[in-house]
This record gives C-alpha cells, structure tokens and sequence, in this order.
C-alpha cells in the first residue's frame, strides 16, 4: 500500500492510497483533497493512519525520526573491531 498525491480538476492535491497488485493501481481509500501545505500535511498523516489500520502491521521503523533509531549525538564512534577465525 501506498501513499498517492494527485492533482484534481480544482488545483487541489487528493491524497489516496493505493494499491498496486498486476500492474494495476486500486483505489482502496480517498482520504480528502486539501487545498494548502498544512492540510496536505495532515491527510498524509490520516493515510499513513488508515494504513497502519488497516494493515494491522507494525512498522519496521515505527516512527518516522531516524534519528531515534540511533541516537547519533548521544553516540561515540570507538572503532572496529574484526574476529577471524581458521577451520583445520
């Protein structure tokens, strides 16, 4: 499933998500049309929601900070370290 921003007749941008499955694009879900930044902004919220609903699967990265996967300015690099080993 996936997140589609479309243009509309009236210059909106319609979020959708869509399904692609035999080369073929299935609408499962219009989500709403916004008219500004903002609004684009929080329907493409709503359809990572109605995703995530709908699904019922979990997120490899459950939230969208990277940053929180490693906390990069609470790490030091120390180096790296190689075990080899011979099988007789």
């Amino acid at each position: 499933m996936k997140v589609r921003v479309v243009k509309t007749a009236s210059k909106a941008n319609a979020v959708q998500v869509v399904n692609y499955q035999n080369n073929k694009r299935k609408v499962l879900q219009h989500i709403g049309s916004a008219h500004s930044e903002a609004e684009l902004n929080d329907l493409m919220l709503l359809a990572e929601e109605w995703i995530k609903d709908y699904t019922n699967q979990f997120s490899v990265f459950p939230d969208e900070n990277s940053n929180s996967l490693l906390h990069i300015n609470r790490s030091t690099f120390i180096g790296v370290k190689y075990h080899f080993f011979t099988i007789k």
